[in-house]
């Protein structure tokens, strides 16, 4: 059976749209049968759940175009997925779980609510950060915008963020601005393969919601898909960045993303830190199961 959710977000048809795929002895796939299910789905991530030697459970992620060593809203997906058909159940009010990935093995937290499922939280790896040296001017053209709407300096300098995912995070002056971008992909990708990252991270703290820390859009045309409509890895990078650099207290920090699609979401990014030490980052929120659908082989 295959299963359409939402990640980061509690209402229908906003928030990263992920296809689900639940294994077992029974009903093993391919490799060439999981690509082409994924190229069918044409989402940002197909994900394949499995039962797990390692961990309490295994995730495969793919792309119309390439296989992720890990996806953070796939992630929040799946686990969302496995505690709806009561595949997890709620001994109290927290359950911690493991999910074994291609990045390695990773803590899961879910919390709950008069026994139902309430959040869903991944903690990340410990980010690497490293500040890179790229044109303003050559930047502006690849992604559409006039040069002085790009205001990352050397405070906020342009850096590759890594915590499973690697990005290029990059400061814009609005909210407009960062909605307004016309990229050309074609230059993203080759910019992506020239840094090896998976993709550019834009983010303003003009945000659309009170409260909230930043603005975010992600271009990833590398995947297959030229816009993740929420990222949830590169939104625990971000968070971190900002709180080693002192734009940011420690706590939980909540990022917007997916009004330029039309699908606002939402992700909260808890982060422990001594000074600018991080010293843990978790990603999560909420989902909504869309749809499922017989599968046929």
């Amino acid at each position: 059976m295959l299963y359409l959710v939402d990640a980061f977000s509690e209402k229908p048809y906003t928030g990263n749209p992920t296809a689900l795929f639940l294994e077992n002895e029974q009903n093993l796939l391919s490799e060439e049968m999981k690509v082409n299910i994924a190229k069918e789905m044409n989402l940002p991530v197909t994900a394949f759940i499995s039962k797990s030697k390692k961990a309490d459970y295994k995730l495969e992620f793919y792309t119309p175009k390439t296989k992720p060593v890990i996806s953070g809203h796939a992630t929040i997906a799946a686990f969302w997925l496995l505690a709806e058909l009561g595949q997890i159940t709620p001994k109290n009010d927290k359950s911690i779980l493991k999910v074994e990935t291609q990045a390695g093995i990773f803590p899961i937290e879910i919390l709950w609510q008069n026994k139902k499922v309430e959040k869903i939280f991944l903690t990340q790896k410990k980010p690497f950060f490293k500040e890179i040296n790229l044109s303003i001017d050559k930047l502006a053209d690849i992604l559409g915008i006039r040069s002085d709407k790009i205001e990352s300096n050397e405070k906020l300098p342009i850096v590759i963020a890594d915590t499973g995912n690697p990005s290029l995070l990059i400061l814009i002056s609005s909210k407009e601005m960062t909605d307004a971008m016309v990229p050309n992909f074609d230059e993203i990708e080759r910019l992506c393969k020239k840094y090896q990252v998976n993709g550019l991270h834009l983010y303003t703290f003009d945000t659309y919601l009170e409260g909230s820390t930043c603005y975010t859009r992600h271009f990833e045309p590398m995947r297959g898909v030229p816009e993740s409509v929420v990222s949830g890895m590169s939104n625990g990078a971000l968070g971190a960045f900002l709180v080693s650099k002192g734009f940011a207290q420690p706590g939980t920090l909540i990022f917007e993303q997916g009004e330029s699609q039309e699908r606002p979401g939402k992700v909260e990014v808890k982060i422990k830190a001594e000074g600018n030490d991080i010293k843990s980052i978790k990603i999560g929120g909420k989902a909504i199961t869309i749809f499922k659908f017989n599968f046929f082989k």
